[in-house]
């Protein structure tokens, strides 16, 4: 089980107003619900960050492709039917 913490944050007040109706949007309290939006908002962080991290790695290797000979190699034939032989 994780270990909880206690915190002292400053909200605005439309903050304060929307966590006041956390039961509304079916959470036990004010603490669950703040939880929760970090919870998302972390995993929504890491997710931008690992598409960043893709999109770079995507560039470095495709700055290599294009000066690798032995890789672009087949470029000439691409879209070429190739069938089995028989």
């Amino acid at each position: 089980m994780n270990t909880m913490v206690q915190k002292k944050i400053t909200i605005k007040r439309e903050q304060e107003a929307f966590l006041s109706a956390c039961k509304k949007f079916g959470f036990a309290d004010q603490s669950s619900l703040i939880r929760a939006a970090l919870d998302d908002f972390i995993r929504e962080t890491k997710r931008k960050q690992r598409r960043a991290q893709i999109t770079r790695k995507a560039g470095e290797l495709a700055a290599l492709y294009g000066q690798n000979t032995d890789l672009t190699a087949f470029t000439a034939i691409d879209g070429d039917d190739f069938h089995e032989a028989s």
